[in-house]
């Protein structure tokens, strides 16, 4: 099983290749030291929050999707991300109860 650190890792590495940016680049547009970036997208250490947070930022990537196991480059890129989950969040509790629900349900009948 994957480690968090181990999932932000792949996921902000498949950010970067697809938005073409490099270490220096990234770490110029988040304000944070290229080795601190480096440090991240090679999994040397845990990032703190902060750090995770402005390189989100900088490749436009949610804090949750770059925490998601295995998710899709496409979707971890797509910018519907965040407004899914501040959606979501808004969502009253027996509402997300209702929502999750269907999603079970169409999961299910996918397989």
């Amino acid at each position: 099983m994957k480690t968090l650190t181990q999932i932000a890792c792949s996921n902000l590495k498949a950010a970067c290749v697809e938005f073409d940016l490099s270490t220096r680049e990234l770490a110029a547009r988040a304000n944070i030291s290229q080795k601190s970036v480096w440090n991240l997208l090679n999994g040397a250490h845990s990032p703190r929050l902060d750090t995770l947070e402005a390189i989100c930022n900088c490749l436009m990537v949610s804090p949750v999707a770059a925490l998601t196991p295995d998710i899709d480059t496409g979707l971890l890129v797509s910018r519907r991300i965040p407004r899914l989950v501040k959606n979501y969040t808004n969502l009253s509790y027996n509402q997300r109860e209702q929502l999750e629900t269907i999603i079970e349900q169409m999961l299910e009948s996918a397989d």
